[in-house]
């Protein structure tokens, strides 16, 4: 079963597309400025088994965008707060996939009671310094050849002649253990006034060093691609160093988007974790 809707959250469109029957699982998606599809076809096969809950963001896929063009993680956290009364659920299963796991982890120690667990994918830290940890990262595997394509597309930006999937058209290959893998992504949008608002409010604002107490009781699984742009053992300093009762699981070559290179792998441990 398969329904798709608008729902109104906080004066918005919130587009909602549900998926199957049983427990609900709660999909974040990435970017910022992504959207749902971005997970699709790949986690299909656990609609046999669950209620896959997948929307779009603010301002993102097909939701409504801001009229101010204002984005913020609080807003976020709120949009999903929202979302999670609108479908009834008392305590929520979220699956949360690059600023995906942000969003879970901000979420989570904001409202620790509405959860119930959290799978954690291409996960980028506890605070700030896991986004510019990254971008250092990110930077370093780029060609200089592809360097050199960046700032043109960025310069043909600038002058209203080039969009953001130019830009995504080179750093993709970056993102994956085997390019042969990007033949398979999903054609999605990218909202690059949603990826600038949400980005700077990660690296001016996002610390939840204090806040991890409220964590300890909600059972995490992460799941990180060996050779993601941060791979495990950075995982280790940035994120589960300071989760003592989270677990760490390596996938296997395997680069950044986890779901979409190892499906299998992927379901097999949403399934086990969630169940």
């Amino acid at each position: 079963m398969s329904t798709a809707q608008y729902k109104r959250i906080n004066g918005q469109k919130i587009f909602v597309q549900m998926i199957g029957e049983g427990e609900a699982i709660v999909f974040l998606h990435g970017g910022p400025g992504s959207e749902h599809r971005f997970f699709l076809p790949y986690i299909l096969p656990l609609s046999k088994k669950f209620r896959l809950v997948l929307y779009d963001q603010r301002g993102c896929g097909r939701s409504e965008r801001d009229p101010n063009n204002q984005y913020t993680m609080r807003e976020e956290v709120e949009t999903l707060e929202e979302l999670r009364k609108e479908l009834n659920l008392k305590k929520m299963n979220l699956f949360g996939e690059s600023w995906g796991s942000i969003l879970a982890l901000l979420y989570a120690t904001t409202y620790p009671e509405k959860v119930k667990k959290l799978f954690l994918t291409a996960t980028i830290g506890i605070n700030a310094a896991g986004l510019k940890s990254f971008e250092r990262e990110l930077l370093k595997k780029i060609s200089i050849k592809d360097k050199v394509k960046l700032v043109h597309v960025e310069r043909k930006m600038n002058k209203g002649t080039a969009s953001v999937e130019d830009v995504l058209q080179i750093l993709d290959p970056y993102y994956v253990f085997a390019k042969s893998s990007i033949e398979n992504k999903a054609q999605t949008m990218m909202n690059q006034t949603v990826n600038h608002f949400i980005g700077e409010d990660i690296s001016n604002n996002y610390d939840l060093t204090t806040e991890l107490d409220k964590l300890k009781e909600i059972p995490i699984l992460i799941a990180q691609g060996s050779h993601d742009i941060l791979p495990p053992r950075k995982i280790k300093k940035l994120l589960t160093n300071f989760l003592s009762h989270a677990e760490l699981h390596e996938v296997h070559n395997c680069g950044h988007w986890t779901f979409m290179e190892k499906p299998n792998e992927i379901n097999r441990l949403v399934e086990d974790f969630f169940n």
